[in-house]
């Protein structure tokens, strides 16, 4: 695409190609990612005019376009300063939207819904310099993506939007100028959110009667800092009845073992560390302390002021000076004299840190230390302890632009980050990327996030429950932290039994989050996770914790499935997690579903369920042992993946991995090998580790099948068998054995899995196998049918009547050919939930005539123990 000069915005549009691009996870249905489209011709605009509306509610004054009495026209007006080449890419907006509106759809034909920006760096670092408001949100949106220059100057950025009388966003996206412009080289950078004047007044941006539109150029400031300050009163005063887990959770007769004097630290410079215990008259008046998030980073782990046998007993006496405090720290202190709170709790200051007992006894108090705080400050910009909370910024980057374009139709609107945009300085993060934090932060009851360019507030209220300096009062977004909020904010842990799958489903999403965390010790992956296993075990008190899963959603909770990107924990000289627990997976982890719509039973009866923690009065925490045994069934297989690199147009079409399933007899040979090349047979995942030099997986993984849950055939799909990938660990008085995967087999070859054939012929084996299949089909699809119709109207037209009976006889004689017992109403009324769950694999099968069950056996039932 030949580079354009700002006054040439639409020149070159000839190069741009037609290409759409959704988001999967957006947030409404018109929100797309990308949409550029070609035109023709260059449509008029007027040339950057300084003139601005003197306050939020003075409407601009109207300008004469160049091209006026010939053309439509918009003449943008805005009260912040905006660049030549800004000015006119939103003037060009303004017409396309007033087109629209005034001219209808047809005037739009071979009009792009978009436009060049910049083209490299220099023009917006240029903006930025001259408080471009525009290119100040760009570039605090770069640098909280960390992009380097050298890569933005050798790229275009885009302006877009979707074509239409009321457009929601403005996109802008990169294209690399090195690679020819298409879909997959065109990265979407920031999303600005329209905030139309006839829906938004000011207020929702702060700005009152005594407020105007300043904001100031640290968040040291004193405007920050009340800000803050509302924001605690708003949660604590409750007027709205939103911020009951707030104020309900915390318990004034808890204590942390160790504490940070802050009145001290700003009074002498020295910090002094202080013992409740020791020195209960201190707490008498002043009980409320504040809890400090923050990254050790490489630098920390070896130049942190700890807290140390050796120093401790100084201290206590005397403290630590404030200049051999790292940044962070200061700050926090700072920040926490703000809210006129004595008392601070930093971990490697609080923590005896050459001390492993003192660890694992502060360790699984963390559910304490932080449910009992008054807020947690959470610095969220810093990669270790040098860069500190604050952070200098230029003013427009949390000011909303106030715009208005006058064509022929004139409004107003404001301009902010969206919602993705808003949250990523927390979201993504290097704090947020720490698993001990991820439980901080939900254990938190308030969170002051300190992020690159502005303060945010996020509490355990009913939505709104986040705040910041661009939106003090909060948002209408729809969706908040990139769907990620405090747990709870989205389920409320005093609900009544009845509900108590909602506080399921929300603890899958926690530990969904939860396992791409990082750790510097995989040991700690449990009890980094024992807080917030206790917050649920009050709200669960009739259900057992079992090492990252709950035992009423056995086994359904079994069958979690770790990514491409996972593996397991490996040896660390102590033990982590059984191998059926997600928590012995190191990487992102996807939970199972929980299907609590009566389609889904459990085909295993779990016999016991254990764990042996170190710490037998905190179960939740690290353990020793854990097992689960349960009766089952069991089928020796072979899975044999397809690593080969295929064509994107067969996997489109939902081809070319040629994955197999070996289903092997007792004795190890294979009775059948199926393919999941033309149909889905099989899906399948491995939690096992194998040699890094390796380029691909194993080539074959061995083990045995065990069916954990089945789902019923429905309209919507065929039977399905999920199950677990096991191996044999050695023999004992009970067959033990580990996780070694997920196995899942669909349709027909359920029924593979299920029966064995006695018959030494394979290829008369073979026939009678197509008989029994077909019947079994049969039966199946028969049951549904007569199940459905119960449910259904019981007047029928009588044509229907009559093929419904034809169907019936022809039905009934292949299946009397085959000599099946039990009639296909009476398995139709199998309630399968009434029934033992060993005996639910077969039970809609009816009985196999002799001829058939000479050939064939059923799986024998077996007790094993998982490890």
């Amino acid at each position: 695409m030949n580079l354009l000069e700002s006054d040439e915005i639409l020149k070159g549009n000839d190069n741009i190609g037609s290409f759409v691009l959704v988001n999967p996870d957006q947030v409404d249905d018109d929100d797309v990612d990308i949409f550029v489209v070609k035109s023709p011709g260059l449509p008029p605009f007027t040339r950057h005019n300084e003139t601005k509306a003197s306050s939020p509610d003075e409407p601009a004054e109207t300008s004469q376009d160049a091209n006026s009495g010939s053309k439509p026209s918009a003449t943008i007006r805005s009260l912040t300063q905006l660049c030549d080449t800004c000015y006119n890419a939103l003037n060009y907006f303004g017409y396309h939207a007033d087109l629209h509106k005034t001219k209808g759809e047809e005037a739009m034909e071979g009009l792009p819904a978009a436009c060049l920006l910049h083209n490299g760096a220099k023009t917006l670092q240029d903006g930025e310099d001259g408080r471009c408001h525009l290119c100040v949100f760009l570039m605090a949106n770069l640098r909280v993506k960390r992009l380097a220059m050298e890569s933005i100057d050798e790229s275009n950025i885009e302006m877009c939007w979707q074509s239409g009388p009321a457009p929601k966003r403005l996109h802008f996206a990169l294209t690399h100028r090195g690679h020819p412009r298409a879909a997959k080289n065109y990265w979407n950078i920031l999303k600005l959110q329209i905030w139309p004047f006839s829906e938004f007044d000011k207020a929702l941006f702060g700005i009152t009667e005594g407020k105007g539109m300043e904001r100031h150029p640290t968040t040291e400031s004193e405007q920050t800092r009340d800000n803050a300050l509302e924001w605690l009163k708003r949660c604590q005063t409750n007027e709205d009845g939103k911020h009951n887990q707030c104020n309900n959770a915390a318990s004034r007769d808890w204590l942390p073992t160790r504490l940070l004097d802050v009145k001290s630290a700003t009074e002498t410079s020295m910090v002094k560390l202080v013992t409740p215990l020791d020195t209960p008259r201190d707490f008498e008046q002043e009980r409320e302390y504040i809890t400090l998030s923050h990254c050790w980073g490489k630098w920390g782990a070896s130049q942190l002021p700890v807290l140390t046998t050796g120093n401790i007993a100084e201290r206590l006496r005397e403290g630590v000076s404030m200049s051999l405090l790292p940044k962070t720290f200061a700050d926090a202190i700072k920040a926490a004299s703000w809210f006129k709170v004595r008392w601070l709790w930093i971990d490697s200051l609080c923590i005896l840190q050459d001390s492993k007992e003192d660890w694992q006894r502060e360790s699984i108090m963390m559910y304490d230390v932080y449910k009992n705080a008054l807020l947690n400050i959470s610095a969220d910009d810093s990669p270790d302890g040098r860069f500190g909370c604050f952070r200098n910024r230029d003013p427009l980057a949390v000011l909303p632009m106030n715009i208005s374009f006058n064509g022929q139709e004139s409004w107003r609107c404001w301009l902010t980050p969206d919602t993705h945009a808003v949250f990523d300085s927390i979201t993504k993060s290097s704090l947020a990327k720490r698993g001990w934090v991820f439980q901080e932060r939900q254990l938190s009851r308030r969170v002051l996030h300190f992020t690159s360019h502005e303060l945010m507030w996020e509490c355990c209220a009913e939505a709104p429950y986040f705040a910041s300096e661009t939106f003090p009062g909060g948002t209408p977004f729809k969706s908040v932290f990139n769907g990620n909020p405090k747990f709870q904010t989205r389920t409320k842990l005093n609900v009544a039994p009845d509900t108590s799958p909602e506080l399921y489903q929300a603890w899958n999403t926690i530990y969904k989050e939860y396992s791409g965390k990082i750790f510097s010790h995989v040991q700690d992956r449990l009890v980094a996770l024992s807080g917030l296993a206790q917050e649920f075990e009050v709200a669960l008190p009739d259900d057992m914790y079992l090492a990252g899963i709950w035992r009423s959603t056995l086994p359904q909770s079994l069958l979690w499935q770790s990514s491409e990107d996972s593996s397991p924990v490996g040896s660390t000289g102590s033990y982590i997690a059984p191998t059926w627990s997600w928590l012995s997976i190191a990487g992102p982890v996807s939970p199972s579903a929980l299907d609590y719509s009566g389609s889904t039973y459990s085909l295993v009866d779990i016999v016991d369920a254990t764990t042996t923690p170190v710490f037998p009065a905190k179960p939740t925490a690290s353990l020793k042992d854990a097992s689960i045994t349960m009766r089952c069934f069991m089928r020796p297989v072979e899975v044999r993946p397809d690593y080969e690199k295929k064509p994107w147009y067969m996997l489109a079409m939902g081809g070319g991995k040629t994955h197999k399933l070996s289903i092997k007899e007792e004795d190890g040979t294979e009775a059948f090998c199926v393919s999941n090349l033309d149909s889905d047979a099989f899906d399948f995942s491995f939690d096992i580790e194998w040699d890094q030099d390796m380029e691909n997986g194993p080539d074959v993984v061995a083990g045995y099948f065990v069916p954990l849950i089945m789902r019923k055939p429905t309209e919507y799909g065929s039977l399905c068998i999920r199950g677990l990938l096991v191996e044999s660990v050695g023999d004992g008085p009970k067959a033990t054995y580990k996780r070694i995967g997920l196995l899942t087999v669909y349709g027909s070859h359920c029924q593979r899995v299920k029966y064995m054939a006695t018959h030494s012929d394979k290829d008369e084996a073979e026939q009678k196998w197509d008989h029994l299949l077909k019947c079994l089909r049969a039966t199946h699809e028969r049951s549904e049918k007569l199940k459905n119709n119960k449910e259904e109207n019981s007047s029928e037209c009588e044509s229907s009547a009559e093929k419904e009976d034809s169907e019936e006889r022809v039905l009934t004689e292949k299946l009397e050919s085959l000599k099946v017992g039990e009639s296909d109403e009476d398995r139709a009324q199998i309630d399968l939930g009434s029934i033992d769950a060993t005996e639910r694999l077969y039970a809609l099968d009816g009985v196999v005539g002799s001829e058939l069950q000479s050939m064939f056996e059923k799986l024998s039932l077996k007790e094993i123990k998982l490890i």
